[in-house]
């Protein structure tokens, strides 16, 4: 049912929705197609067994809404049960309950006349804030439940669906709030490459993947990615080898830092090759064995205007003279590309040093650094 190419794709299309590269409705859709079934679904749920987020694909987001508020949701005597698998395990109906007996139950036929399926194979994930999330896959009786061989199938995708998923969110909560990590995120210049053990790349960010298009100092041909200088491609190409060796033996995690020079003349690139380590399923599987992290020297990062405001009571035109200080050399400069008259700046950086508690131009510039 599921060959190894299909299984590749889903990894791929996984780690894509969970770093949100990718809407969770088309790698729900996709699930659902690799495995023959009708409709497929995400959900997320508090420790008190609320629900905090669903995506789907086979249904709208209103039809489920009104189905999980539902007397036949309420009433269904199998949600228990699927509330009850173990975190980390995978299921599906017959092994939970006596499915033929589950049908005599009027709602269960309910659920079932509602939502047009009848049985369920899916995966249970604790989820590092102490929720618990669960996806599944929903065929018809026609479609009937789930064979051996997807069971088993499902089995080999779900430790992978785990660790993107926890990944994830780790990437998501990790910040004081989740508007103030999208605004980080948001002003990173970080490219991501995952590589899989035949040395191809399975997933690479927009960040990523922008930089290797502008085929400045790093292209991608052949399958893989290079450095345009050979020397410089020769150590980029023995680290990714070197990585992806050592996640096929027992051997300590490889990995290696390089610059890349870039042909425009702005300042390299810097990359890190990091192979998959032993104890994370997150990178150990056979679709991914080593990261190539790019960072930007030429880019200059700038702290958020929302960042700025809430951490330090800045006015937005104050802000927007903060930001411009940071990216320019001087304070005409700054004034210049915000559009303020050179008073004006001088004024809203007093106020600015006086918010921020700093003294000077280059002193306020360092903790802005810290900010971005």
């Amino acid at each position: 049912m599921l060959n190894q190419s299909d299984h590749d794709t889903l990894v791929t299309s996984f780690y894509a929705s969970a770093m949100n590269e990718k809407p969770w409705a088309e790698t729900l859709h996709e699930l659902a197609e690799k495995f023959a079934t009708s409709a497929s679904l995400i959900q997320v749920q508090s420790p008190d067994q609320q629900i905090l987020s669903h995506d789907n694909h086979g249904y709208s987001r209103e039809f489920s809404e009104s189905f999980f508020t539902s007397d036949a949701f309420a009433n269904d005597p199998r949600v228990p049960y699927f509330r009850a698998v173990t975190p980390g395990s995978i299921y599906y109906d017959h092994m939970l309950y006596d499915v033929d007996e589950m049908n005599a139950n009027r709602w269960v036929r309910a659920s079932c006349d509602i939502l047009g399926v009848k049985y369920q194979l899916g995966a249970v994930i604790a989820l590092p804030d102490n929720s618990v999330m669960g996806l599944a896959v929903l065929s018809t009786p026609q479609e009937g439940h789930a064979t051996r061989e997807a069971i088993d199938a499902f089995g080999r995708l779900a430790p992978h669906v785990e660790q993107a998923i926890t990944f994830g969110h780790i990437l998501e909560f990790q910040s004081a709030t989740r508007s103030a990590l999208l605004d980080a995120l948001s002003y990173r210049s970080d490219g991501i490459i995952l590589i899989s053990r035949s040395g191809a790349p399975t997933f690479m960010n927009v960040t990523a993947s922008d930089i290797l298009k502008s085929r400045d100092g790093l292209t991608f041909a052949d399958g893989r990615v290079h450095a345009t200088r050979p020397p410089e491609n020769r150590k980029l190409q023995s680290l990714i080898e070197a990585a992806i060796a050592s996640s096929k033996s027992p051997a300590d995690c490889a990995g290696g830092q390089t610059l890349v020079s870039r042909p425009s003349g702005r300042r390299p690139y810097v990359l890190r090759v990091v192979s998959a380590p032993k104890t994370e399923r997150f990178l150990a599987g056979q679709s991914i064995a080593c990261v190539i992290h790019i960072q930007d020297l030429d880019r200059v990062l700038t702290p958020s205007k929302n960042t700025l405001m809430q951490v330090f009571g800045l006015t937005e035109r104050e802000c927007d003279l903060a930001i411009e200080l940071v990216r320019c050399a001087s304070l005409e400069r700054a004034a210049l590309a915000a559009g303020m008259a050179f008073n004006t700046a001088r004024n809203h950086l007093q106020n600015t040093f006086r918010k921020t508690n700093t003294s000077t131009q280059s002193e306020l510039v360092q903790l802005l650094g810290r900010l971005t």
